[in-house]
């Protein structure tokens, strides 16, 4: 198992406030003219980046596997959403997505929060 990467665990939390404004606006504005796809191409754009960044980071660190993998399924959720969205995002899928998004958001810190547990006993020792 790889040890803690604060870039990493500083990065996921991050995305998830991101996401979390963009769900919170898509609420209020979904079904609307603000809310068509169109409108939001930037935010998956940012996304897309910041997915990559954090993708090619934990690739680069040895014994990354399990995070490279749950960051690589939570880029499928994102592409996912942006398919729907293009389709049309409406209201009542939001809280549906977000507690979606929030399990894998989730399971990525939890990793991380025990990567840096174990770091801190290691240490003791």
């Amino acid at each position: 198992m790889a040890e803690y990467d604060r870039k990493i665990d500083d990065g996921i939390s991050e995305l998830q406030r991101k996401t979390e404004a963009f769900l919170i606006k898509m609420e209020r504005i979904a079904e609307t003219p603000e809310g068509v796809y169109t409108q939001h191409i930037g935010f998956y754009d940012e996304i897309k980046v910041d997915l990559s960044a954090l993708s090619v980071r934990a690739d680069a660190i040895a014994l990354n596997d399990l995070t490279s993998q749950q960051i690589g399924l939570l880029q499928d959720s994102f592409k996912k959403l942006e398919e729907q969205h293009k389709k049309g995002l409406k209201a009542v899928m939001i809280e549906s997505i977000r507690q979606s998004l929030n399990t894998q958001f989730t399971a990525i810190l939890k990793l991380e929060v025990a990567k840096k547990r174990d770091l801190k006993e290691r240490k003791r020792k």
